[in-house]
């Protein structure tokens, strides 16, 4: 049998990795709108980007992009049907073929139907 002490061990091991894996798994989100843009595009620029696949640099992270708006469904707004922008709240007001800059999280590339995809996207300007 094992002694005491290599019991105690043991349990300490399993504890501390449960905690630390608890600590892991519910972490606070991320705050995309206090968060500064590492990139200012366009949505043809970050399109032309994806499709080279260049964008390690992009993916995750937080951007702004411009473009005009091609289609509005719900929370989501599609700029120059390039870039798909998906906000954490109900919209409106936005027409097609309106001007605007979105800030939001890259998530990646939807080769299928060549779009861009934003997430948590907050209304940086509207010309």
């Amino acid at each position: 049998m094992m002694n005491r002490k290599s019991i105690i061990v043991i349990v300490a091991f399993i504890t501390v990795i449960g905690v630390v894996g608890y600590k892991y798994l519910y972490q606070d989100h991320r705050e995309i709108d206090s968060e500064d843009v590492v990139a200012a595009l366009t949505s043809e620029s970050i399109s032309e980007i994806f499709k080279q696949n260049a964008a390690n640099d992009l993916l995750n992270a937080t951007v702004s992009v411009k473009g005009v708006i091609s289609e509005v469904a719900g929370s989501t707004i599609t700029l120059d049907d390039k870039v798909t922008c998906s906000f954490t709240k109900e919209i409106s007001g936005f027409k097609i073929g309106e001007t605007l800059t979105v800030k939001g999280r890259c998530i990646g590339y939807d080769d299928l139907f060549e779009l861009v995809k934003l997430d948590q996207c907050s209304l940086l300007n509207q010309n």
